[in-house]
């Protein structure tokens, strides 16, 4: 019974922590390198006449990476574009029922991006991108770690809305938290 209450009271809110931490900072690093290989991509080409040949893939494959990752941020803070028009006219219990199936269709088609993420990581380790000497394996693990994190998210947003009931998703004036 200890251990269940370390877990609960410990270790699932510091491994929560920790990986959004790890997002957060991760998502700032590649874009700052984006950003800052994308100047130098200028540079080189119009100011020194002398492209870097790698770099344009490189920006292309690390935005896939950032994309993943902003997906997991938005799904985490709730954020996602939604229309709520409807929603908000029906009776509070109908709203948890769509709330509630809404999560289950958000797990069902990540786990979807899991299993087939997966299966792509497979077919990617047989190819390598054509500038630089990167292994497209590697670049498709982003798709099925960022869905495993984002399957976790919405299991405890479902289990908030069981708990807790609908969120109330009227206009706040653009600030939803």
């Amino acid at each position: 019974m200890e251990s269940k209450g370390f877990l609960l009271g410990t270790a699932i809110p510091r491994v929560k922590f920790v990986t959004e931490k790890i997002i957060d900072w991760l998502s700032v690093i590649l874009l700052s390198g984006i950003f800052i290989l994308g100047i130098a991509q200028v540079i080189w080409r119009w100011i020194l006449n002398n492209p870097i040949v790698w770099s344009e893939e490189l920006i292309q494959l690390t935005y896939v990476w950032i994309c993943y990752l902003g997906w997991t941020i938005a799904s985490r803070k709730d954020s996602h574009i939604r229309i709520t028009a409807v929603l908000n006219m029906l009776p509070k219990k109908v709203q948890k029922w769509v709330q509630i199936f809404n999560h289950i269709l958000c797990i069902v088609f990540s786990v979807l991006m899991v299993y087939y993420g997966i299966q792509l990581i497979g077919a990617g380790m047989k190819r390598t991108a054509v500038s630089i000497a990167l292994n497209y394996g590697i670049v498709y693990t982003m798709g099925p770690i960022c869905n495993f994190v984002i399957i976790c998210y919405e299991i405890a947003a479902l289990v908030e809305c069981f708990v807790k009931g609908p969120k109330d998703y009227r206009d706040k004036g653009g600030n939803e938290e």
